[in-house]
């Protein structure tokens, strides 16, 4: 069976969503719909669940994010996006459904397949690093400031990967 978790990006489009299997859609997502326009999640057909993801998966996707250098970039909605379709891995045929780039590459590094709705989607996964405009130290973690002169970070790519789609 086709399980599909839809992302806020693609709901946020405002295209209709019909997809052949089940859809779900996390309980965060719901609520940032909702808030946005309630009048979107009418444009999903099919079987839809809302779901919410466990913490063991929410934590594995942490770890994930933190490897690529992803924990800053992605909200706390995208890391539940993820985590559910970890959660429904062993369920049938996970795809999930988003336009974000950060979603497409912690979700690549899991194992996690995933379809672009309005864009094409990512054909390498990045591993991202942070490079001070001062000293030039680069960190594998986001910090505010350099800790070693203060100045201000930004992210780099350390590494990339072909990604099989």
């Amino acid at each position: 069976m086709n399980i599909y978790i839809i992302d806020s990006s693609a709901i946020l489009s405002g295209k209709p969503i019909s997809l052949d299997g089940k859809i779900v859609i996390p309980e965060s997502v719901r609520d940032e719909v909702m808030r946005e326009d309630p009048k979107l999640l009418e444009l999903i057909q099919g079987n839809v669940t809302m779901e919410s993801p466990s913490r063991e998966s929410l934590l594995l996707v942490k770890e994930a994010a933190e490897r690529l250098g992803e924990e800053k970039r992605l909200s706390r909605v995208d890391k539940e996006v993820i985590a559910v379709a970890l959660d429904n891995k062993g369920r049938g045929n996970v795809c999930i459904i988003t336009d974000d780039y950060s979603i497409q590459n912690v979700a690549n590094l899991l194992g996690l397949r995933f379809k672009g709705f309005s864009e094409k989607g990512i054909s390498e996964r990045f591993v991202w690093r942070y490079r001070c405009k001062g000293c030039k130290k680069v960190f594998k973690r986001f910090f505010p400031s350099c800790p070693i002169c203060g100045s201000e970070l930004k992210p780099v790519v350390k590494g990339r990967r072909k990604v099989d789609v």
